[in-house]
């Protein structure tokens, strides 16, 4: 229940006497005190602490509203803009600590100040750890009381004026994240562009294999996501799978669509294309060995692979995947000197050679997702 003073003497007055205030004696008193006049609340059971701190802050120019204890205050605090709440600890019903934290939750940017006897000083401390500016021993001496509030009011502001300048730069460090953001989608979708422009490039030249790349894309995204690739691998690997052939570009078109089986010169012609890649593909400032898996995409893990002949570890693993993809495709698939073998062979060809030719957990990934049907043509 709200006491007769704060019903009389803070609640009607600050809704009139206030608002009178504000409107009428805000330049004379800032005229006189420098500063527009600060609210402070006054939390006390006792009647006579409340009138001598009202009584002392007032004639430093402060506003003065007095509570009779915790939930009167939590009232007037719910309603009504407060700079500084100063509160007795032992108080009937709610203690001043529990006011605190509901202050330091509710009101985040009020500050606070306890008061308290000399045998409550543990209990102050612990306020103080919570969260108060400081406290007030009783008895208290005007000078105390003066120059407590004042440094509540500016370690106040201070940190009012950190909030907001921590918030100002959230606020900055958001949009720069957002500009980042569209920038790097921007950047995607251009390098995509790229991609793709580069493999119908390829593709342009050997009519018979147009759309290889791409699905062997298709198969290398399956497999890496299988394999619990991040998204930004999986791009990458994309990104590899859509231009692995890139290096054909050097490879006279009459070799690429030859219908019949090409010869040992016209073999040695087309392996140099792994290279031509690479050569393509190496000065590209990239945050992934693009260059590399394209070049290594057709080693083998027993070392029979070319251009290198490298094994096991030596050969990058998306590489790997790029092989498994590559040869799955490609058998599946109609090609000028044969017509198509279908997927099921073209699963048995790699299960037959895990482990020798081909990664045996790639090969067994890529099998499982045949089974289920993921990758199929």
């Amino acid at each position: 229940m709200i006491s007769e003073p704060l019903q009389k003497g803070v609640t009607d007055m600050y809704s009139m006497d206030h608002a009178q205030f504000d409107a009428k004696d805000a330049p004379e008193t800032k005229k006189k005190y420098g500063v527009a006049r600060k609210n402070l609340l006054i939390v006390d059971d006792e009647e006579s602490i409340r009138n001598l701190l009202k009584r002392i802050l007032e004639k430093e120019g402060y506003h003065c509203i007095p509570a009779a204890d915790a939930e009167e205050a939590s009232i007037f605090l719910a309603e009504h803009p407060v700079d500084l709440v100063i509160s007795d600890i032992q108080m009937p019903g709610r203690s001043g600590i529990q006011l605190l934290e509901e202050i330091r939750r509710e009101h985040p940017t009020i500050g606070t100040i306890i008061i308290t006897g000399n045998r409550d000083k543990e209990i102050a401390d612990m306020a103080i750890s919570i969260g108060a500016y400081g406290y007030l021993l009783k008895p208290f001496q005007k000078d105390q009381v003066v120059v407590s509030v004042k440094d509540a009011l500016r370690r106040r502001m201070i940190e009012i004026q950190n909030r907001f300048e921590v918030e100002n730069l959230e606020h900055d460090i958001e949009d720069k994240r957002q500009n980042l953001i569209r920038a790097n989608t921007r950047l995607t979708l251009m390098v995509n562009g790229i991609i793709r422009a580069m493999a119908k490039a390829v593709e342009s030249r050997d009519p018979y294999t147009a759309g290889h790349q791409q699905r062997v894309a298709d198969i290398a995204t399956v497999i890496g996501a299988r394999m619990n690739f991040t998204e930004e691998r999986i791009m990458y690997l994309k990104m590899a799978a859509s231009i692995h052939d890139i290096g054909k570009i050097s490879v006279p078109a009459e070799i690429l669509s030859k219908p019949g089986r090409l010869s040992q010169s016209e073999m040695n012609i087309i392996r140099e294309h792994p290279l031509t890649g690479y050569e393509i593909l190496k000065e590209v400032e990239f945050p992934y060995p693009l260059a590399e898996i394209v070049y290594q995409h057709h080693e083998r893990m027993d070392g029979s692979g070319y251009p290198n002949g490298l094994t096991g570890e030596q050969i990058h693993l998306d590489a790997k995947i790029l092989a498994v993809a590559d040869v799955l495709e490609a058998m599946a698939s109609h090609r000028p000197y044969r017509a198509a073998l279908g997927i099921a062979i073209a699963r048995e060809e790699i299960q037959k050679n895990k482990g020798r030719f081909y990664d045996p957990d790639v090969v067994d990934v890529c099998c499982q997702a045949i089974d289920n049907g993921e990758i199929a043509f």
